[in-house]
């Protein structure tokens, strides 16, 4: 494995076993994957270890997700911060407990002070003690990228983060991306298309693409 890899993937096909995906993500870098969310492909299970792909092998750290124990593979995804395209709250817990719940799981250090950077950078702090429904979904969305973004993850995963987003909060994350691969992380963008604007905003910018078998 080369020292600076984070996430591998091999030959990786989704369920009707087309096109083989194969690409590296290494921290500080930005890694688009332009893939429809209608091709059956679960990027987002298959690249945080929540499920094996159909065919080939994802790699976190030159550990392949399968060869972990389900708490070791539990503790590594606390090391990763995901933007879900829809969903991703948990719903019996107010908007505050959701944003803390990644950090208490997994006993991060220094966490309120991360969320906090984080709330003020997207401009929802203080959080707020209420459930979603009270909660105008713009903030919503905020407060999951606040989530997502807070604990230094060594990698984030973006599901079509930008979807019905404002002008202004889209060039929010694409600064916040910006400031997070400058402190390490790798990111990994899931969308497929991407505008000239945001691509030329993301640059350095590597874009995988699958190769047909």
């Amino acid at each position: 494995m080369d020292a600076q890899e984070l996430i591998r993937v091999e030959a990786l096909q989704g369920p009707q076993l087309g096109p083989a995906w194969t690409f590296t993500a290494s921290p500080g870098t930005v890694l688009w994957i332009p893939d429809g969310e209608d091709s059956g492909m679960s990027w987002l299970d298959w690249l945080t270890g929540l499920a094996p792909p159909p065919a080939g092998r994802v790699f976190w750290q030159g550990v392949d997700w399968r060869e972990r124990g389900p708490r070791a593979a539990a503790a590594e995804r606390g090391r990763m911060g995901c933007v879900f395209a829809a969903g991703g709250l948990v719903m019996n817990l107010d908007l505050d407990e959701n944003v803390w719940l990644p950090a208490r799981i997994h006993r991060r250090a220094g966490a309120a002070e991360e969320i906090e950077r984080w709330a003020r950078f997207f401009g929802v702090w203080p959080l707020p003690p209420e459930r979603a429904p009270a909660v105008r979904e713009r903030d919503r969305r905020r407060l999951l990228w606040t989530r997502a973004f807070a604990g230094r993850p060594a990698a984030l995963v973006l599901e079509r983060p930008l979807r019905e987003t404002p002008a202004e909060d889209r060039t929010r994350l694409v600064d916040a991306v910006k400031q997070a691969r400058a402190e390490g992380s790798a990111v990994i963008w899931l969308e497929e298309a991407l505008d000239i604007a945001t691509r030329t905003a993301l640059e350095p910018l590597a874009v995988a693409s699958p190769e047909s078998i």
